[in-house]
């Protein structure tokens, strides 16, 4: 997997915020797509002071080193690590710990690592829930997994499954985990002789709900990551399976209508279903289309029409953050 310049960005602005020191584990060698001199410019960009290291290495892929990319290895020290660690199920790349992550981990690797950073592994591992788990049992207490740009819009066959960036929101508030933040990535990628390319990402905050009136085929064609962070606590968990977190908030407010005995609002969604109406209204409706089925032969091409409008627009999205 790959750090491109959006990656590294973000994680100069992750050991800023908190420094990273002792080991890493990383999953696969990580390809770094860019230079030294690019990584101390942005470093003074972001006002992060790098670590010094004996001797800056390239990339253990000739045809990155051949275009001056840093070594995983020089990256990861001048961040603040003492020990860089790769795991991977074969040592082809170089790896010095060897797993397959749809099997439970060695006991001897749990609690080894104060980072494990994955750039996509996860989507690319049969068993989601054991990787998962995996991580959770590498890391140390207090230690910090880093889900970075992981594949989630518009990365068809990239690996087995594209993700929702909900599934860490749910997945770490299960498993009692602090997540720190979670990022949408939005970028337009391109490969030039092995090495990825990216033009500015647009980096966005997200919340759970915040994306909900884009579920059904109204997102568009935007190519996007997610950028997670969450530190592990004493009581953090790896192997709660989460429930959906919009269907957690669904029932709640089913809960909370039924104590206060709005039972024509039971089993109704809450939200606005994306007709521009607050559900009272929305209720009104279908139960004018309800009374009247000929109505439905002029509203079915309107919906129709305005659904297709909507899809032409940009998608309202979560607050931008930062331009990398």
């Amino acid at each position: 997997m790959g750090i491109p310049r959006g990656t590294a960005r973000l994680l100069l602005e992750e050991a800023k915020r908190r420094p990273f020191a002792g080991s890493l584990l990383q999953l696969g060698r990580s390809s770094v797509y860019f230079t030294q001199a690019e990584l101390e410019r942005w470093a003074r960009r972001h006002g992060f002071a790098l670590v010094p290291v004996p001797e800056v290495t390239l990339s253990h892929d000739p045809r990155l080193a051949r275009q001056g990319c840093l070594s995983d290895e020089s990256f990861f020290r001048q961040l603040g690590f003492d020990r860089v660690s790769a795991c991977d199920i074969s040592d082809w790349e170089g790896a010095d710990v060897l797993a397959d992550l749809n099997r439970p981990i060695p006991e001897e690797l749990e609690g080894r690592f104060d980072v494990v950073l994955e750039t996509g592994t996860t989507v690319q591992v049969f068993d989601l829930p054991r990787v998962l788990e995996n991580l959770h049992r590498f890391l140390k207490p207090g230690g910090r997994v880093i889900h970075a740009a992981v594949p989630s819009n518009n990365h068809i066959d990239l690996g087995f499954y594209m993700v929702s960036p909900t599934l860490f929101a749910d997945f770490y508030q299960a498993n009692r985990y602090h997540l720190e933040y979670e990022y949408l990535c939005v970028y337009s990628p391109y490969w030039l002789r092995a090495k990825l390319e990216t033009g500015p990402w647009k980096v966005y905050r997200y919340t759970p709900g915040a994306l909900d009136h884009l579920s059904y085929g109204r997102y568009g064609g935007l190519q996007t990551a997610v950028f997670a962070v969450a530190t592990k606590t004493p009581e953090s968990t790896g192997d709660v399976l989460p429930q959906l977190g919009q269907y957690r908030a669904s029932w709640q407010a089913y809960r909370e209508r039924a104590a206060a005995g709005d039972e024509a609002a039971a089993g109704e969604l809450p939200e606005d279903d994306g007709r521009g109406l607050g559900p009272r209204l929305r209720r009104l409706a279908d139960r004018q289309l309800d009374a009247h089925p000929a109505l439905h032969t002029v509203y079915r091409p309107f919906k129709r029409a305005k659904e297709r409008f909507r899809r032409l627009l940009p998608p309202r999205m979560p607050p931008l953050v930062a331009r990398y």
